[in-house]
C-alpha cells in the first residue's frame, strides 16, 4: 500500500539518522496519513489524508 495522500500527493521522504557520535544513516520520513471522508464532487468519499490538507480543509469549510 502506497504512503500517498489523496489530495495533495504528498509521500515519503528520504534523509538521515543521526546519532550522537554523528554517525548517518538513511531513513524514511512518512507523511501523517489519516483516513477521513471528504467532500469531492458533491459527494463524501473515504480517502487518506495528510493531516495538512484536513487543516486545509476544515480552514476552507468555516
Amino acid at each position: 500500500m502506497s504512503q500517498r495522500c489523496d489530495v495533495c500527493g504528498k509521500g515519503p521522504m528520504s534523509g538521515n539518522n543521526v546519532s550522537h557520535s554523528k554517525r548517518h544513516t538513511r531513513r524514511r520520513f512518512m507523511p501523517n496519513l489519516q483516513s477521513v471522508h471528504i467532500l469531492r464532487a458533491g459527494r463524501l468519499v473515504k480517502a487518506k489524508v495528510c493531516t495538512r490538507c484536513v487543516r486545509t480543509q476544515a480552514k476552507a469549510a468555516r
